[in-house]
């Protein structure tokens, strides 16, 4: 069995058990009342046959605000679209922010490194 966050890493380009091998993205937006929303889905396949589809998901305001805060409002989903027969744990992993994404990016380097 495989962790997500063994291919959620190398799609961050951290060392890892696997590696992405090629990627395809699609942008879109939208409009929500007063608000653009931009939305990216973006393909991983991985070395394994493995594909992970990681879609973010950002306002228009919060990618024209000067703030250099990585907390702002910024939803980042990744899941298993292909498995190639492999056991990944979970299927799914979301987050709300690019900092609460790091975060747990450090936790996973810390753990994978031991």
């Amino acid at each position: 069995m495989l962790q997500l966050a063994s291919y959620i890493l190398a799609i961050h380009g951290y060392p890892s058990l696997v590696s992405v091998v090629d990627q395809s993205s699609q942008h879109h937006s939208y409009q929500d009342g007063d608000l653009t929303i931009h939305e990216v889905e973006t393909l991983y396949h991985f070395d394994n046959g493995v594909v992970i589809c990681q879609q973010t998901e950002q306002d228009q305001l919060m990618i024209e605000a000067t703030s250099d805060n990585v907390c702002e409002d910024y939803w980042i989903n990744y899941r298993v679209i292909t498995s190639n027969g492999i056991v990944i744990s979970p299927q799914q992993k979301s987050f709300s922010n690019l900092c609460q994404q790091g975060f747990w990016l450090k936790i996973q380097r810390d753990v994978s490194s031991k």
